[in-house]
């Protein structure tokens, strides 16, 4: 048997090790906050980041799939077809978001003058271009709509009870007519280029790029425990300064004790 001395964690083994566990995270705060100290010139502040993964992890990622409805139109004397969609409290006409909604959507048609947008309580006025117009509360009138449709190019109101009124040309006025060759507005299912379209006028230009370098600087970009990762970074550094030191005081100290013994045993 050996009388082998287990192997002692000295101050420089812990320099060492501790060194090595930082160096990833010491590396990125040092080019991260390089990055922040320029932020005007590298145009941190102008440059989006679109990457998807990126967006998700951000929560820039509706959590509920769009409700659209197709919707014809006349435009010089040529039918065009446009899209109107719901989706995370914002309505959208094709790719471009018009207004916010509190309410949900329950059809959407195009009649003579408007495109006719029905919710809860209201309904939206756009215009063919899909330039906002109005909200008209139908309260008065009746409420809880269930769909919209269309007769004779007017709109078409259903409620809970069931009732069914048809608004005049001018959509102000409504009368109580029979359910008869009523057109109803039925939801549209999205292509997907059509959705991945929806999908980038939701998100908007996506993240500030400066956004995500001080996320990552301070550790945020992993929640909050990549700010106590971060932390650890900082002490590690301190504790690497500190070690330092005292490695190279230690050696000092040894090599000038080599020195002076070699020195008497000269003599």
């Amino acid at each position: 048997m050996t009388n082998r001395k287990p192997k002692r964690f000295t101050a420089f083994l812990w320099h060492r090790r501790i060194g090595l566990f930082a160096l990833v995270l010491i590396i990125t705060l040092s080019v991260t906050g390089i990055m922040l100290n320029h932020t005007e010139r590298l145009d941190l502040d102008e440059t989006f980041v679109s990457n998807a993964w990126l967006l998700n992890w951000y929560g820039i990622q509706p959590d509920e799939n769009p409700i659209s409805y197709r919707v014809e139109t006349q435009r010089e004397d040529q039918p065009v077809n446009h899209i109107i969609s719901a989706w995370q409290h914002q309505l959208f006409f094709d790719d471009v978001a018009i207004t916010t909604l509190e309410q949900d959507v329950h059809g959407a048609v195009g009649v003579a003058q408007f495109i006719v947008v029905a919710l809860d309580n209201e309904i939206i006025l756009l215009s063919y271009e899909g330039e906002f117009i109005e909200r008209v509360s139908t309260s008065i009138s009746f409420s809880d709509i269930q769909r919209l449709g269309m007769k004779y190019e007017r709109p078409v109101i259903e409620t809970s009870e069931p009732l069914y009124y048809m608004a005049d040309e001018h959509i102000l006025d409504w009368d109580v007519i029979t359910n008869e060759e009523i057109k109803w507005a039925q939801p549209y299912t999205l292509r997907d280029d059509e959705y991945q379209q929806l999908l980038i006028a939701y998100r908007g230009k996506g993240l500030r790029l400066e956004r995500v370098i001080l996320d990552l600087h301070s550790g945020r970009i992993f929640g909050q425990w990549g700010v106590y990762l971060m932390d650890a970074a900082a002490i590690a550094l301190l504790w690497l300064s500190l070690s330092g030191l005292w490695v190279w005081s230690s050696r000092r100290r040894k090599m000038r004790k080599k020195k002076h013994y070699q020195k008497h045993h000269r003599n």
